[in-house]
């Protein structure tokens, strides 16, 4: 099967969906620019990922130390077992004791729908599906279903704008709400008896807060990945357990660690570039700088274009659509069905006021417009 094309041409869900209903066993490419993202595939289902944009921050190896999981010590010395047998760090962290199968799952699992779900930001860039033999771990059973994948990572895009609008900063920090451990007259409190329906997920997230941690430092501690651990915040303090505590910003260590300076070197060009050309200004005082020094620039205040609105909300009316595709087999008859299903809001089915997107069944394809 000769895959290839552009990312205007066939959309990130229709091609790992095809390639899932297909059984194909190979390497997807995607790129755009200098960015390349890797996905393998065996027999339809997704056994890896790899991207090189990422950073040295998302490799498992960090990910697993900044978890506290296992020691920068551990690390250097599974890597150079690693550059003598070329096998996966994940298996040789399970062969040397470090790290039990499960820890492995949950860091490869996160890793792999994080870096899908930033391919379905991608507008443009291009793609080619190689059919070939494709080694996957070999004692660490893991592989993950395209439809189930697919399902998820459109949740997590419809779902992201709420959250973030909650859980605003990752340098956001929470602590427990008071009364939520005690007992009253030898009786659990309501927020006790509620805290023993936690799933082992919330309770995991529940018991790393302190009233120190930020929620990336949450997020690392976890391995539940940026989405998972943000909505379960968001959960634990809507169900009252949870409590913004304030903002703990960085400090200038913290900063400079953070920055990848391979990309940021463009902008430190372009910065001395326009810092030279103001002091050449200043100091020759060209004939028309006078001009723009008397000028006057007046504010006008410019409502958010339409287009952008519209945009938006087709791009959210597109994901439920597929989410219930994904769910029922089929697409819906009508937009009121979403509603129904609880994937959209009535006021998402409107472009403007008493003005609804229009919306065709025909041949099991859709035809949305305005």
């Amino acid at each position: 099967m000769a895959l290839q094309g552009t990312l205007k041409d066939f959309s990130i869900t229709e091609i790992i969906q095809l390639i899932g209903q297909q059984l194909k066993t190979g390497v997807l490419k995607i790129r755009r620019g200098k960015n390349l993202a890797e996905i393998s595939f065996v027999d339809g289902m997704i056994v890896h990922v790899y991207s090189n944009y990422r950073g040295k921050k998302d490799l498992i190896g960090e990910i697993l130390v900044k978890a506290r999981l296992i020691t920068e010590e551990q690390l250097e010395r599974v890597l150079k077992v690693q550059k003598e047998t070329l096998k996966y760090l994940g298996e040789i962290l399970v062969e040397l004791g470090l790290l039990t199968k499960e820890d492995i799952l949950k860091v490869i699992t996160t890793q792999t729908y994080e870096t899908i779900y930033e391919l379905f930001w991608w507008e443009d860039g291009i793609f080619n599906f190689d059919l070939k033999l494709v080694e996957s771990y070999q004692k660490i059973p893991f592989a993950l279903s395209t439809e189930q994948v697919l399902l998820n990572i459109l949740r997590m895009v419809d779902e992201w704008s709420e959250i973030e609008k909650k859980i605003f900063s990752p340098h956001l920090v929470f602590r427990r709400a008071l009364g939520t451990e005690l007992k009253s007259g030898g009786a659990l409190s309501p927020q006790r008896l509620m805290r023993e329906k936690l799933t082992s997920e919330q309770e995991l997230i529940h018991n790393l807060i302190d009233g120190t941690r930020t929620v990336q430092e949450i997020i690392d501690r976890s391995l539940l990945g940026k989405f998972n651990t943000s909505e379960i915040l968001l959960n634990l303090m809507e169900m009252g357990f949870i409590e913004v505590s304030g903002v703990q910003t960085p400090s200038l260590v913290k900063k400079v660690k953070m920055i990848n300076f391979r990309e940021a070197l463009p902008f430190v060009y372009y910065g001395a570039f326009f810092i030279f050309l103001f002091l050449f200004l200043i100091y020759f005082k060209p004939n028309f700088l006078p001009l723009f020094m008397g000028s006057k620039i007046e504010r006008v205040d410019i409502e958010a274009p339409a287009l952008f609105v519209q945009k938006a909300q087709l791009e959210r009316i597109r994901n439920a659509l597929e989410i219930f595709y994904l769910e029922k087999g089929t697409y819906p008859r009508n937009l009121e069905d979403l509603v129904a299903a609880r994937l959209l809001r009535k006021n998402d089915l409107f472009y403007r006021k008493g003005v609804s997107y229009q919306y065709e069944l025909k041949d099991r394809q859709y035809i949305l417009k305005h």
